[in-house]
């Protein structure tokens, strides 16, 4: 079932979909055997156009609330923690990898966003004030919507 997010946030929700999709397409890839250096070369576009912008936002909007909501500190103590192992996996792609750092990048990313999506977002959602949700929603109004299946090489079909 989808959880409706606060309008606030759902810019963030709408980029995790696209998380979700690389995973997918992640896992498409490596069950067809496609060529190694072109998942690793996808992988790399998406970290640089879409997930490390991401992981920058939810660092810049979310990060600061455990000053004010201390009960949200553990959570976004892991959300910090998982950006910086999933920034690692990132950077490993530009070295050797084999199929099963792949599929452990795309496991990790998506137990990641589910994290956030069913635990992180709600408990934000349910314990800030409006103002400090209002505030997130400026600072995200206007972020663009991608879709990495427009990426040019289609290795997962």
């Amino acid at each position: 079932m989808a959880i409706k997010r606060t309008e606030a946030m759902q810019p963030l929700s709408r980029q995790h979909h696209n998380g979700l999709l690389f995973c997918l397409l992640l896992k498409k890839a490596v069950a067809k055997n496609a060529n190694i250096k072109t998942i690793c070369d996808f992988t790399i576009h998406f970290w640089q156009t879409d997930l490390q912008h991401h992981f920058q936002l939810e660092e810049t909007y979310l990060m600061d609330l455990g000053n004010t909501y201390p009960v949200l500190n553990n959570g976004l103590q892991q959300m910090f923690n998982e950006h910086r192992l999933l920034q690692q996996f990132f950077q490993k792609m530009a070295i050797h990898v084999a199929y099963q750092d792949i599929t452990q990048l795309s496991e990790l990313l998506e137990k990641h966003i589910r994290f956030e999506e069913r635990a992180l977002f709600p408990h934000i959602e349910s314990t800030i004030n409006s103002d400090a949700l209002q505030r997130i929603g400026k600072g995200l109004q206007g972020e663009e919507d991608h879709n990495c299946m427009q990426y040019p090489i289609r290795f997962w079909e």
